[in-house]
């Protein structure tokens, strides 16, 4: 089957990951991060907007990426916990080996299945006992649905006509942040995990997007296009005081550690993407070292060597990072976001292993409490939410799973109706899923 989406999972997952960066000169499908250079592919990146409504990026040659060729029968890589990832191997005969660690091996689960369109934006509970994710499989525009982990039926949590896509769900599960362009920009809201009225958090004329909640529960880190630097930049804001937002550094992807005071001095760590001032201009992983008013210098953790690394994610013990890693050869062949994996690492960079590996695109990984890992992939031919586990990659590099699940904050509240009516209607809407096509909401 080939891989079909429509354009905006595309552009989700291509400007929201924030991969490869073009070369300047180059003609394949790639994505201009920061300061795009005038004209080509990064030519619009500031204007706000490309003509599917998603700022900060510009995909050249997007068919490469939405209609790649038809994905193999198997997918497996080579399992390296002491070297980077580098150029893809070329040949089958690579992937064999008794000791490898393949695709699939450690309980790989399709978590929803939209037969058309695309579902993307992954977001687990701090208990993993349900998954918000966005989707288009009942019209083109997104919207947030809510799937209990251990069940089959599906909550549309918005309609609204506009965008509504990077959800994150907050520690005690009760509230859900995510970027909305309904307010003719890309802002932030918040609404009930049980449905109801979406709260406008940001105002800026400029994109916000990636919000991602502190371990209490009371701020949110984020990506702003910087209206004066014309890069992207990270914020902080109060929830309950969301005027007040303070500048902590330039990247992208922000992710707030779940685990509070693993910086020196009691401060907060955050994970985040950003990209080379020079040559290919791709994107490696950092973390900072946060408290208000105070910021850390910032340390890279995994370097851009052989392709970008991007959509950091934190473990539930806040002492690994998975991540999606594209390699170079893909955007220079074409393939663009469709070749993509997911690697985990410790904070100190040295050890990394690979969860996925082959020919699929693996991106937008999240880590469950229950030490499962849901991520956006394309390899049923459709981009859907998968899961897998991850107790052999955590060994390979030095972790403990089950010591990982016992760190887990406390059960996030499960969902129940919200007394206010949304605005948009939208809320407590219910779809099936699984083999079924589900029916328009």
């Amino acid at each position: 089957m080939t891989r079909t989406m429509t354009n905006l999972a595309v552009l989700s997952v291509a400007m929201f990951a924030g991969a490869c960066a073009q070369r300047p000169g180059a003609t394949t499908s790639s994505i201009q991060p920061e300061q795009p250079a005038q004209g080509g592919a990064g030519a619009g990146a500031q204007a706000g907007a490309n003509a599917s409504g998603y700022p900060g990026y510009a995909v050249a040659g997007g068919a490469a990426i939405a209609n790649g060729a038809n994905a193999p029968e198997g997918d497996g890589l080579k399992n390296d916990v002491t070297n980077p990832p580098g150029a893809r191997p070329g040949a089958a005969s690579e992937f064999a080996g008794a000791g490898d660690l393949m695709d699939g091996l450690e309980s790989l689960s399709q978590v929803t299945f939209a037969g058309e369109g695309a579902t993307f934006d992954p977001a687990v509970s701090r208990d993993g006992s349900f998954v918000v994710f966005a989707g288009t499989q009942h019209r083109p525009t997104a919207d947030l649905y809510l799937k209990p982990t251990g069940g089959n039926t599906v909550t549309q949590l918005t309609a609204d006509p506009a965008q509504d896509v990077m959800p994150a769900i907050s520690p005690d599960g009760k509230r859900i942040a995510f970027a909305s362009d309904r307010a003719g920009s890309w802002d932030l809201f918040v609404m009930s995990s049980a449905g109801g009225r979406a709260v406008q958090l940001t105002t800026q004329p400029t994109a916000e997007l990636s919000p991602s909640w502190s371990p209490d529960g009371k701020k949110l880190c984020f990506a702003r296009l910087g209206e004066v630097s014309g890069r992207w930049e990270i914020w902080v804001l109060d929830v309950d005081n969301p005027a007040a937002a303070e500048f902590v550094g330039f990247g992208q992807s922000p992710r707030w550690c779940p685990v509070a005071a693993t910086g020196e001095n009691g401060s907060d760590k955050i994970a985040f993407q950003r990209g080379r001032e020079r040559g290919d201009r791709a994107f490696s992983l950092w973390t900072i070292d946060y408290a208000p008013g105070k910021v850390s210098s910032p340390t890279e953790i995994v370097p851009a060597s052989g392709g970008a690394a991007i959509n950091p994610a934190w473990s539930s013990d806040g002492g690994f990072l998975i991540y999606s890693f594209v390699p170079s050869v893909a955007a220079e062949s074409g393939e663009g976001l469709a070749a993509a994996d997911l690697w985990m690492t410790s904070l100190s960079g040295g050890n990394r292993v690979n969860l996925t590996g082959g020919r699929f695109s693996n991106l937008m990984p999240t880590w469950s409490g229950d030490g499962r890992v849901y991520f956006a992939s394309d390899r049923g031919g459709t981009r859907n939410v998968w899961s897998i586990g991850t107790a052999r990659a955590l060994a390979a590099v030095g972790g403990n799973p089950n010591a990982m699940r016992a760190l887990t904050a406390a059960p996030a509240t499960s969902p129940t109706a919200a007394p206010d009516e949304p605005k948009d209607g939208a809320d407590r809407t219910s779809t099936t899923t699984a083999s079924e096509d589900p029916s328009e909401p």
